[in-house]
């Protein structure tokens, strides 16, 4: 069982915080917090990690563990000591395409920098991107991950071509995008969104091309 409704509760007397002055830090309601703390409800994925980053308290921890005043006060003091900037260091920051972008993909497409970023504790020397599944996106009708998940793409380069068989990706180009099953055959590489509809991976439009390489689900 998710122990984050009593760990935000916990959290927000600890440092003093009403339940507004809690919400307003993340930009949410103060019937947000309150549905949060009586376990009406969960936060999403991506308040989950904004409030974790920002009170500097491991995601799996925030979670799982019910916290004590102690744990809360000292994980502080412990970044504080390793040096915030080591802190932030540590966990990558990937553009992340979460439901209000969905809204309006086109206008991103290949320039990501304009998405707002996510820290998680995922390496790549290629771009990464970090897309939550609201049923805003065409899927396959396998697509095996509930909404709600976020999922970790890669974009494509020539090292990793060899791997894509029958793995899942992303494809975009303009108002056309999807997640899709790749095949490929020697050279012939295409992501297919079903029968009907696929795109065909051209090294020059390497871009418009993504593979998934991890997903992140909530706790229920």
């Amino acid at each position: 069982m998710s122990q984050i409704g009593g760990n935000i509760k916990k959290l927000r007397k600890v440092k003093g915080l009403s339940q507004q002055a809690f919400a307003d830090i993340f930009s949410l309601s103060r019937g947000n917090i309150s549905s949060y703390e009586e376990l009406r409800a969960e936060p999403k994925i991506e308040v989950i990690l904004h409030i974790a980053n920002y009170f500097s308290i491991p995601v799996d921890l925030l979670l799982q563990k019910k916290l004590t005043v102690n744990e809360i006060v000292h994980f502080e003091d412990h970044f504080k000591e390793e040096g915030s900037q080591t802190a932030k260091n540590s966990f990558a920051q990937i553009p992340f395409l979460g439901k209000e972008q969905a809204q309006n993909i086109q206008q991103f497409d290949s320039d990501w920098t304009k998405l707002p970023k996510i820290s998680f504790p995922i390496f790549s020397s290629k771009p990464l991107l970090a897309i939550q599944d609201e049923g805003l996106i065409p899927k396959p009708i396998d697509f095996p991950f509930e909404e709600h998940s976020i999922l970790f793409f890669e974009q494509l380069h020539v090292e990793i071509l060899h791997t894509l068989d029958h793995h899942f990706g992303f494809y975009i180009h303009g108002d056309d995008f999807f997640f899709g099953n790749y095949h490929a055959e020697g050279k012939h590489i295409e992501i297919q969104l079903n029968e009907w509809k696929k795109a065909v991976f051209e090294e020059g439009e390497i871009t418009r091309f993504w593979k998934l390489i991890a997903k992140f689900d909530k706790i229920h």
